[in-house]
């Protein structure tokens, strides 16, 4: 299994260089996004025809996770091709914005789905944020969890315990006020659960790295980076 990481900021990208949140999760032909933030299109059809993704899955409706859902409506059009697209629904202005297009073909999800796609099962487990967030594992070759943003909690440690590496929202400083986790939760996940930890969500102006010192199983999550997830 393979995780290519698109953009990893919010709740905006860094200046000159970055995107919001994006990833792309291959598994042998099995194609699969992760969030489409701010930045992330081009980076995405730079690396992949469109028409061979399996599906897209939005974490939670916040804007950072799901802006360049709208100009991927022009490419769309132009090929002509649906696109499936895995959400928890929300009766909200934004949900209707979004995800009232012909060409999306929306998938309800909430902790009780499950779906397997080319041999690739995807589970979900409820988090906690400031709204209904979704983490999602894919279980194939290998199993990735990739949480969208969330504060620590036990659905997230058990999740955790079940892959071999988690693509976490664990970035912030240990001063940081508010729903996603500190790095130094990030390093408490990983010593609970035994699993890798691929830190992302990063603030602009911040970068955990000096903090996962003396932890190899803890690393900042590199935009333009595939990472090859091996079975324990």
């Amino acid at each position: 299994m393979q995780l290519t990481v698109l953009g990893k900021y919010g709740p905006y990208g860094k200046a000159g260089e970055g995107a919001a949140s994006g990833y792309l999760v291959t598994d042998r032909d099995f194609r699969f996004l992760c969030d489409m933030g701010s930045g992330v299109l081009s980076r995405l059809i730079n690396v992949i025809d469109v028409r061979q993704l399996d599906g897209i899955f939005i974490s939670h409706l916040h804007y950072d996770h799901t802006s360049d859902l709208l100009p991927f409506r022009y490419l769309l059009e132009e090929l002509e091709h649906p696109v499936k697209i895995f959400t928890h629904k929300e009766d909200s202005a934004w949900y209707r914005i979004l995800f009232s297009h012909p060409l999306f073909e929306i998938v309800d999800i909430d902790e009780n789905t499950e779906f397997e796609i080319r041999g690739v099962k995807l589970t979900f487990y409820k988090m906690k944020h400031a709204i209904d967030n979704y983490a999602i594992l894919f279980d194939g070759t290998a199993k990735l969890l990739y949480t969208g943003d969330t504060q620590y909690n036990e659905n997230l440690v058990e999740a955790a315990k079940r892959a071999d590496l988690v693509l976490a929202d664990c970035s912030k400083p240990d001063v940081f006020i508010g729903a996603h986790m500190k790095a130094t939760e990030g390093l408490k996940l990983q010593e609970e659960t035994g699993a890798e930890i691929l830190a992302t969500h990063l603030a602009p102006d911040f970068s955990p790295e000096n903090l996962f010192a003396g932890n190899d199983k803890i690393s900042v999550a590199e935009e333009g980076k595939t990472y090859t997830v091996r079975h324990k």
